[in-house]
């Protein structure tokens, strides 16, 4: 079923012309992904999507069934307003009457009258009216997998992850058949992020999400549309057939373009042999030039490819003594000691909250450790990108900003380059070199922040969470940096995509002070994790099953055990053949929503019957074996 046409569309912002004359669709079960460069108009579609800002022309269809909910990057919120409050702040009857029924649980906590109880079997009958108790458990499901504990806890005393999550819950609860998402990965920890992630490719709503999560796309997504030039490009599949289809569709460009400068060049020197007399045919020769010329694409983005020129370590570069860090009765970081090595690429990664921030800005000396010391070495200089970009000069403009630092930059390949074309390279054009700072995006700002500090030639480089409010061109420019930097680097991130691509090394900070080493990147990491997991679930079936062989007192297994058995090795396998055909439904995007519904519901009981016949199998194995 078709829910939202978009015929021909086009919008302009301060005179940018952002798309023109784009149109698709958005069907039942889609899962669709919109990329681009910052700035090229993604936030702004979804806000036209959802029916929030308007077009300059064109026309958008909505299906009546078609009901949406819309997580933006920064939700708005009553900061007195319980977080369960905000969860079920829909006006609708089914969130007021979950509303009144979690009041009253609580009340009723605390207070015995035949007042409430009267209050609470009215509610009751509600509930099973309307029938909200699925919602009701959804909510109470989702918190607690996310790890929120008190939903009595008011908005304003949460931290920004916990905004994200609570955000979350209320988006992925809501009433509907679309969801809207803007940067939903944004001040998550990846524990939450793969959460989510399997979360959303289970569900059978349709999806449109904005985000710079590579990993999260590829899993996700049955379709990409990316905006670039004004234009809209749709492609079919995950990111990594986008990235198949896009070289494709970039190499018949490029070859066209080739044949128009053939035939351009050609009609260029008919041209400059002076005036003739001037036949239709010539006239129409002349238009035809110019219709070749506005074909011509515009101006390549350029890819960063270069490396600055090597400032040279000492043989010391930085030493980490028995640092420890608590603020009040939590301890942030237990007794840690690290020295750290010429060339090394470390990634940081855990929870929101456990420290990760705090350890970078203890040994770059910002703040103090509680006890040990931090040695650095004589030519060391670091270069530190935080998570909130330096105060600017509103007046101050963009190029003056960055020759505060140098006036110029020499690489190691002997040349030299100048801010100017430094800008260029991270996809500032030249119309915004003498722009105002004041005018420039979030992202603008820290994209001309990470500039500022490469410009300064540190030989010890620290990045604090530089995948947010970057889109996925500029992170490949920055990884393409990274990859041939050949000082130091400490990098903390929740973009598995990029640690795997940077880091060789892993801090794990486990949320309760401790650090640990891993030799690897973060899908290694997550590959041991599984590998761990495996085990140690295999060696408490194995322990269950030995309990209960015993408790039959070693006794040989009888005729209609063996039967049992050789049955059930037919309806587990029929089962798992049920499962496989269930997932190629999850896919489709012919099926209707009641009959997704089915299925998703019939997929759970597989899972779970799957489950007690397989240790029911292990059992009696076990038994027949001896």
């Amino acid at each position: 079923m078709n829910l939202i046409s978009i015929d021909s569309i086009s919008k302009s912002v301060n005179s940018k012309t952002l798309f023109q004359d784009i149109s698709f669709g958005i069907n039942t079960g889609d899962k669709l992904a919109l990329i681009g460069i910052n700035g090229c108009g993604k936030s702004t579609l979804l806000r036209i999507l959802s029916g929030e800002e308007e077009i300059d022309s064109g026309r958008i269809s909505r299906n009546n069934e078609c009901h949406f909910t819309y997580l933006k990057q920064k939700s708005s919120f009553n900061k007195n307003d319980t977080l369960l409050e905000h969860i079920l702040g829909d006006d609708s009857p089914l969130m007021n009457t979950v509303k009144e029924y979690e009041s009253l649980v609580d009340k009723m906590a605390v207070e015995e009258s035949v007042e409430v109880h009267s209050q609470f079997d009215r509610i009751m009958i509600e509930m099973d009216r309307l029938g909200c108790w699925e919602l009701e458990s959804r909510v109470s499901s989702l918190l607690t997998e996310l790890g929120i504990i008190d939903k009595h806890a008011t908005m304003g005393t949460l931290s920004g992850g916990m905004l994200k999550k609570v955000a979350l819950v209320q988006a992925l609860v809501s009433e509907g058949n679309l969801i809207f998402l803007d940067e939903p990965t944004n001040h998550l920890d990846i524990e939450t992020i793969v959460w989510l992630q399997g979360f959303l490719l289970k569900s059978n709503k349709a999806i449109v999400i904005v985000t710079h999560d590579r990993y999260f796309l590829d899993t996700i997504c049955t379709g990409i549309i990316e905006i670039e030039n004004e234009k809209l490009y749709k492609y079919e599949g995950n990111y990594s057939l986008f990235l198949q289809a896009k070289a494709l569709r970039e190499n018949r460009e490029k070859r066209e373009q080739e044949r128009l400068n053939t035939v351009l060049k050609r009609e260029f020197e008919w041209l400059k042999r002076g005036p003739r007399a001037r036949t239709g045919k010539d006239r129409g020769r002349k238009n035809r030039i110019i219709d070749m010329m506005d074909q011509r694409a515009g101006e390549e983005q350029q890819s960063a490819e270069f490396s600055v020129n090597d400032r040279r370590l000492g043989k010391k570069i930085l030493d980490v003594i028995n640092i420890s860090k608590s603020f009040g009765k939590s301890e942030i970081i237990k007794t840690f000691t690290y020295k750290f090595r010429k060339g090394e690429r470390i990634g940081i990664v855990g929870p929101n909250g456990s420290g990760k921030s705090t350890f970078l800005n203890i040994i770059t000396e910002k703040m103090i450790s509680d006890s040990g010391s931090v040695n650095k070495g004589i030519n060391t200089v670091f270069g530190y990108f935080d998570q909130m970009t330096e105060k600017m000069a509103d007046h101050q403009k963009v190029l003056e900003y960055l020759k505060e630092t140098a006036e110029i930059l020499k690489f190691d390949d002997g040349s030299s380059h100048t801010p100017a074309q430094l800008l260029e390279r991270f996809l500032f054009p030249k119309s915004l070199h003498f722009s105002e700072l004041g005018t420039l995006s979030g992202g603008e700002k820290r994209r001309l922040y990470l500039i500022r500090i490469i410009l300064s030639n540190p030989n010890f480089l620290i990045l604090d969470e530089p995948t947010n409010d970057f889109d996925i061109q500029t992170l490949s420019l920055i990884e393409d940096f990274l990859l041939d930097y050949k000082g130091c680097l400490i990098v903390v991130s929740h973009d598995r995509y990029f640690l795997d691509r940077i880091v060789d090394f892993l801090f794990i900070f486990d949320g309760k002070g401790q650090i640990k080493g891993f030799p690897g990147n973060y899908s290694q990491y997550s590959d041991y994790l599984m590998a761990e997991e495996k085990v140690e679930k295999d060696n408490i079936k194995k322990n269950r099953i030995s309990t209960r062989i015993k408790t039959e007192k070693e006794r040989k297994a009888s005729y209609k055990e063996k039967k049992e058995f050789a049955g059930l090795e037919l309806e587990i396998e029929n089962l798992e053949n049920e499962k496989t055909e269930l997932e190629r439904l999850f896919s489709s995007s012919e099926v209707t929503s009641e009959k997704m519904t089915e299925a998703h519901i019939r997929y759970s009981s597989i899972e779970i019957e799957l489950q007690r016949k397989m240790e029911r199998w292990e059992l009696l194995a076990e038994i027949i074996e001896e």
